[in-house]
């Protein structure tokens, strides 16, 4: 015959032959194939060690990432039991170990949170403000950040910068109400009750009539005509 079969097994010199290709002689393959894993048997090679070594650094890397996260968690639970400035202190310790975890982030939540207390404002801007930078709008944090942000600059006077914060805000579901009551009472602050009625008109025509926003909707009304009074 002119040509080889593909299922005809093909004779190898033993000398030709490495353990690999001799399994590859043993499953028939085409010679083309066996000719083709021969000339190519050091890129192969090279191939298979990578793609272990990868897998092996992955596994690795996430058994990795897994105790980290438990450990971050552990640290956080234990800093929220301290208080004052052990608290504070071990709070920063948290941030800094475990920076990648979602323990490092909170414990960065916490510190901002600690400076509103304390009455350190600008501070606690500064601190929500540089987490949120970091967050997607998907994260449970992302609204709690800009909420921080809002009531820092509020408290600091700076009218402007809050009302901007609170705008955003109304837009996030779940935090409509606080978005809405918190223009509005920068506008009353302002002593603009107008826009301020107008603030409080729109949230009710989001509201609508359905049934669960009613205590929602008395809440603002009782606003409402607490300003309408004052005019």
């Amino acid at each position: 015959m002119s040509g080889e079969s593909a299922f005809e097994k093909r004779y190898v010199d033993p000398k030709d032959q490495s353990k690999i290709e001799g399994i590859l002689e043993l499953f028939n393959l085409p010679p083309k194939v066996i000719a083709f894993l021969r000339n190519y048997k050091r890129p192969i090679q090279v191939g298979l060690v990578v793609v272990t070594l990868v897998v092996v650094a992955g596994s690795l890397y996430k058994s990795y990432r897994e105790r980290q996260i438990e450990d971050g968690a552990s640290a956080l639970a234990l800093a929220l039991q301290e208080t004052g400035s052990a608290q504070a202190d071990a709070l920063n310790n948290v941030a800094e170990k475990y920076i990648s975890t979602p323990s490092g982030r909170w414990a960065k939540v916490e510190l901002a949170h600690m400076a509103m207390a304390e009455r350190k404002f600008a501070d606690a801007s500064i601190a929500y403000g540089a987490i949120h930078k970091e967050l997607k709008k998907s994260n449970p944090l992302f609204p709690l950040t800009l909420y921080g942000m809002a009531q820092a600059e509020e408290a600091q006077g700076n009218g402007d910068a809050a009302y901007a914060y609170f705008d955003e805000l109304k837009d996030v579901p779940g935090y409509e109400l606080t978005g809405y009551t918190g223009m509005a009472r920068i506008l009353e602050a302002k002593g603009e009750l107008d826009k301020a009625l107008g603030i409080y008109g729109q949230y009710v025509a989001v509201l609508g009539v359905a049934p669960e926003n009613a205590g929602q909707k008395a809440l603002v009304d009782a606003k409402i005509a607490r300003l309408k009074a004052r005019q």
